[in-house]
């Protein structure tokens, strides 16, 4: 008789024979078996799933600021600490203001001769009013000649005049004075708010020009300012239809925290203070500002974060382990064990992860990454009910052995598709031993070993 022979070799393993139109009485003779492979199943989860999003930012201080001199002269000390923590108001260089100093003590002397220069004018206007008032009468009686009165009344607009100027001179001389106290302060360089000042640049004795380089930055920290970039797309995706109205409700992240170097949480929330008011035009991202204590000043100005921010919820969402999941020409797959015991491929997309504590079939929980998971055709619960499950808690997912499930399925359609009317299991009735691998929920298929 005829026999139309396939042989596959499952995941380097041992070599499969499967005959069809064999005779019956025949069975399964010359096919060698295969032992049954062990393959690690959990149940899928199903339940409402806090949506996060994480993005890349970077810290800065609330208030930066580079300090310059702003008058020339010679560095007298540096006071502060390199790096130390200064409040608004402390010192932290000095200037020599010897030159400064003269420049005040010239400026109040100027001051006080412009005020004698008024006392002056003063006394003069007030007697050219006394002989003014004395000819107004004698004019009248012809006593005196009118041009004495006109030149009366001249000297009398003249003398006002100069009292103008020297009460002129008197401001002139307090702006002056008042110039050359506020250089003088400036020799006395101060912390502009409380913040971490940098290492110096400066050295004791060197010449300083006004608005010179910098001699430090100060950068305020607590709290410490988080700049971070969130792609537009999936604003519009998370937020469109729910009513968000950014002109009324300003940013719709309002909280957020911090993932740091190996995915530590900051034990401080932060919140978001504003939002820009453009997208960029290179990246397609709006930028987000938000503030985070930082009470024992453990994040630095420059840091490069993660934000991590609730985006929403979704309900009756379906999870299976990250581990689950298997890549193959640019899609994801899990492999769901049949009530036939076989397993059967399904194409998803991810969607985010999550950690669960999770039973460890030892009797105790254990944190396990879970991952959200979406049918890329249709929905989850209609490819479950394909495969014969109402409930998602009854469909066993192979967590441990995925390949081998892969290639099983493969090894089934082939069988099928060369006219087998059982699929792989006319060769070997029990290709897969369905266990619980650690860290993973009972599945039923695992109750015991495959038959």
């Amino acid at each position: 008789m005829n026999t139309k022979t396939i042989l596959m070799t499952i995941a380097g393993g041992a070599a499969l024979v499967c005959s069809t139109g064999c005779e019956k009485e025949n069975g399964m003779a010359g096919a060698p078996a295969m032992p049954p492979v062990p393959v690690g199943v959990m149940n899928m989860v199903q339940q409402d799933v806090t949506l996060y999003q994480t993005w890349f930012g970077h810290l800065r201080g609330v208030q930066e600021a580079a300090i310059r001199p702003e008058v020339s002269g010679k560095l007298l000390r540096q006071v502060y600490r390199d790096g130390s923590m200064c409040r608004q108001g402390d010192v932290l260089f000095q200037i020599d203001p010897a030159s400064y100093q003269a420049a005040v003590d010239m400026a109040a002397a100027n001051l006080e001769a412009a005020k004698a220069s008024v006392l002056r004018a003063q006394a003069a206007c007030e007697q050219v009013d006394q002989d003014v008032a004395r000819y107004s009468k004698l004019v009248q009686s012809g006593t005196v000649s009118e041009k004495n009165y006109t030149d009366a009344l001249q000297a009398q607009k003249e003398a006002r005049a100069a009292r103008c100027a020297a009460e002129a001179q008197v401001s002139q001389a307090k702006a002056n004075l008042e110039n050359a106290q506020i250089n003088l302060d400036r020799c006395t360089i101060r912390a502009p708010f409380t913040g971490l000042a940098s290492k110096s640049t400066a050295s004791t004795g060197e010449l300083l020009s006004a608005s010179g380089q910098p001699l430090t930055t100060m950068s305020s920290i607590d709290p410490i300012r988080v700049d971070f970039a969130v792609p537009t797309k999936q604003l519009v995706e998370r937020f469109a239809g729910s009513g968000y109205n950014p002109a009324e409700q300003g940013s719709p992240i309002k909280e957020f925290r911090l993932l740091l170097d190996g995915g530590a949480e900051f034990p401080h929330p932060g919140k978001v203070v504003a939002v820009d008011s453009e997208v960029s035009r290179s990246t397609g991202t709006i930028y987000f500002i938000g503030e985070i204590p930082n009470p024992n000043h453990t994040l630095r100005s420059g840091t490069a974060v993660r934000v991590r921010a609730v985006t929403g919820v979704e309900k009756d969402a379906f999870l299976v382990p990250t581990r689950a999941l298997i890549a193959s020409m640019n899609h994801r797959y899990i492999y769901i064990v049949a009530p036939d015991k076989t397993p059967v491929g399904v194409d998803v997309k991810p969607g985010g992860t999550l950690v669960l504590d999770m039973p460890d079939g030892k009797g105790g929980q254990a944190p396990m990454l879970m991952q959200v998971v979406y049918a890329s055709a249709g929905s989850m619960a209609e490819k479950l009910r394909e495969i014969g499950y109402e409930n998602p808690a009854d469909a066993p997912v192979v967590v441990e052995g995925s390949q081998m499930a892969e290639k099983y399925a493969q090894a089934n359609r082939a069988m099928r598709m060369q006219g087998a009317t059982a699929g792989f299991g006319t060769v070997a009735p029990a290709p897969f031993q369905y266990t619980v691998p650690v860290s993973t929920t009972p599945s039923v298929t695992a109750q015991g070993s495959q038959h």
